[in-house]
């Protein structure tokens, strides 16, 4: 294996990661149109740009169990939104050992994580379990929706 290239392992969880964001991003956009209403929805925003949309409307509204969910469950995903593009638009470094002698370590792979928002620079290992971590929190972020696609008109 070439020293830029990952194990089939790291890329099928990477892919997992992928289609969590992807049905992440689809489910937000759902509760932000009904939130914001179809006049009041831009499609062609970015979905982090409805979602801000979306909280201020929410803001405004009386006081209610279903504003404060809708509220929470937006704030939650906004969140995860923030770690997935993190991760997403990180940058590779990869580990090139010197010594051809010296069998190259998948598990030096990692992405650099730039500094955005007040956070320092930092990174994450291309490991199963560090992309698992951020696949579960994605996951964990859908939680809720059903029942606000249910209440909301």
């Amino acid at each position: 294996m070439a020293p830029d290239e990952l194990p089939l392992d790291v890329l099928t969880e990477l892919g997992r990661v992928t289609w969590a964001v992807i049905k992440l991003e689809d489910y937000a956009e759902d509760i932000c149109a009904r939130v914001l209403g179809n006049s009041r929805f831009d499609s062609t925003k970015p979905v982090r740009r409805k979602i801000e949309a979306a909280l201020t409307d929410l803001a405004g509204r009386p006081a209610s169990d279903l504003r404060d969910a809708a509220t929470r469950w937006l704030t939650t995903v906004d969140r995860a939104l923030t770690q997935r593009n993190e991760a997403l638009h990180a940058r590779p470094l990869v580990w090139v050992e010197m010594d051809p002698a010296k069998r190259h370590d998948p598990a030096q792979h990692r992405l650099g994580v730039m500094p955005r928002g007040g956070r320092s620079y930092s990174e994450l290992p291309l490991t199963v379990e560090s992309l698992g971590v951020l696949r579960q929190e994605l996951v964990a972020a859908v939680t809720g929706w059903r029942d606000l696609v249910l209440a909301l008109p």
